[in-house]
């Protein structure tokens, strides 16, 4: 099993367009040292067959950059589906750029499709001729195998895992909270291994915690150090848990929460443009690497 980062950053990705912060000042001088990232986003594979998990809105530049995910002939899509985490903007914007015709696959939980479907007048864009978007539907703690554009088995399966999370700042007040809002995948590939992907979490609730041991490789929510980090640089009111994610830092962090986790290779991302953990050598990005973490770039591969 293959899995490609496409895009490391949470919404808005490295620089941001409105923020001068540290970060993005770093990013925007090139001085190599803050590296650029585009919005969350990856693909996994178990051969030739490949999946994208979310569509974000940088999806074009994420696929060029990536020769494995290029089509093959003059008119097809280089990818056998796409699996949606949530119904947040920078997971699907994307999804409005592949409108040229091509056939599209979408695993994704009743309430996320529900959120990008219904009264929504952009998704007409998908909807020209009858098999332009294939729904498969994802059931939470039911494996599901995926299968290529033809039915044919590729090695495969996903288990959607209910995580704490909140319903999209679209449909706020406008569609009740669902245990589907926001789900993590435990990825298995019959030959070589399983790997869990938790983009996005607002805080340990439930079991999910408990299910990451023994996985080969674990991507984690690694989007603010710290509560209050927002709050600290002037750019915001809110705090981490506000926006639906668990800080790193702290004694209730995911690096206390997950001291000990056994797991081989744990990478964090989905990592906002404040966080210092984007600094090489920063104590913060110290205390992750000490704690057997990696911080997640564009573009790195992780093989099982």
């Amino acid at each position: 099993m293959r899995l490609r980062i496409l895009g490391s950053a949470a919404g808005g990705g490295l620089p941001q367009w409105n923020c001068a912060c540290p970060n993005c000042t770093e990013a925007r001088n090139r001085s190599g040292r803050v590296k650029p990232r585009t919005q969350d986003a990856m693909a996994v594979s178990a051969g030739d067959a490949w999946f994208l998990l979310n569509a974000s809105p940088d999806i074009l530049r994420q696929l060029e950059a990536f020769p494995d995910l290029h089509p093959r002939s003059p008119r097809a899509s280089p990818f056998q589906g796409i699996v949606l985490l949530n119904g947040d903007l920078d997971h699907v914007l994307g999804l409005f750029s592949l409108r040229e015709s091509t056939p599209l696959v979408i695993y994704a939980t009743d309430a996320v499709r529900r959120g990008l479907v219904s009264g929504n007048v952009l998704f007409r864009t998908l909807q020209r001729f009858p098999e332009q978007v294939t729904w498969k539907r994802l059931e939470l703690d039911v494996r599901t195998e995926l299968s290529g554009l033809d039915g044919a088995t590729t090695g495969l399966s996903i288990t959607p895992v209910a995580l704490p999370g909140k319903v999209p700042k679209h449909l706020e007040g406008i569609a009740p909270p669902s245990p589907e809002d926001n789900i993590g995948l435990w990825i298995r590939d019959e030959r070589r291994g399983r790997l869990v992907v938790v983009a996005t979490a607002a805080g340990a609730g439930g079991d999910f915690i408990r299910r990451l041991s023994g996985a080969d490789a674990c991507l984690f929510d690694g989007t603010f150090w710290s509560s209050d980090e927002l709050i600290r640089l002037g750019l915001s009111s809110a705090r981490a848990e506000d926006m639906a994610h668990l800080p790193i830092g702290g004694e209730a962090g995911s690096l206390e929460l997950l001291l000990g986790l056994d797991v081989p290779r744990k990478i964090f991302t989905h990592i906002n443009n404040t966080n210092p953990i984007l600094v090489p050598g920063s104590p913060e990005r110290r205390k992750v690497e000490d704690a057997g973490w990696q911080v997640a770039e564009d573009g790195e591969e992780i093989a099982l």
